[in-house]
Parts: C-alpha cells; sequence; structure tokens
C-alpha cells in the first residue's frame, strides 16, 4: 500500500516493481491521495495489480464504523475500486 503524497507516488511504485511487489494499492480518501497517473501507468506497463483508489481499511472483516460508512456511501455512488 502507497499512503504518501501523490508526487512521491512514481519513485515508490517503482520501488515495488524493482523488488517484485506485484499487487499495489494507493490510498485515497478525499482529494488525490496518494494516487498518481504515472505511478499508476508505469506499474501496469510493470505487470504490477494496481488499485488507484479508496482505503483498503474499508474492506477489512475488523474495519471500523467509519470506514464501512465509507464504503457503503463509495458503493451507492458506485466508486468502489472494482478492477485492477
Amino acid at each position: 500500500m502507497i499512503g504518501t503524497s501523490p508526487r512521491h507516488a512514481e519513485p515508490t511504485m517503482r520501488e515495488c516493481a524493482a523488488l517484485g511487489i506485484m499487487h499495489v494499492w494507493m490510498h485515497r480518501s478525499f482529494g488525490a491521495g496518494s494516487v498518481s497517473a504515472a505511478a499508476t501507468a508505469y506499474g501496469r506497463g510493470q505487470g504490477v495489480s494496481v488499485i488507484d483508489d479508496g482505503c483498503p481499511l474499508m474492506f477489512g472483516p475488523a474495519a471500523d464504523g467509519p470506514h464501512k460508512l465509507i464504503r457503503h456511501v463509495c458503493t451507492l455512488m458506485g466508486t468502489v475500486p472494482r478492477s485492477t
């Protein structure tokens, strides 16, 4: 999971690919979050499965109330990440 400013996301994605990390989630809550179009494109170009939206904590079995609420709202709005 990348949880940094967008300007650091591409170098972080490059490091992930170099280390053989093949599944990367760029956190986004409000605004841009950690998402960078360049990082997404680079990762996918290297065969990395990239989720470039949302927060993994929305999906955990022990998710807290606010994360469950955000997931519900995002589901209703059609913005829950569905593919990599």
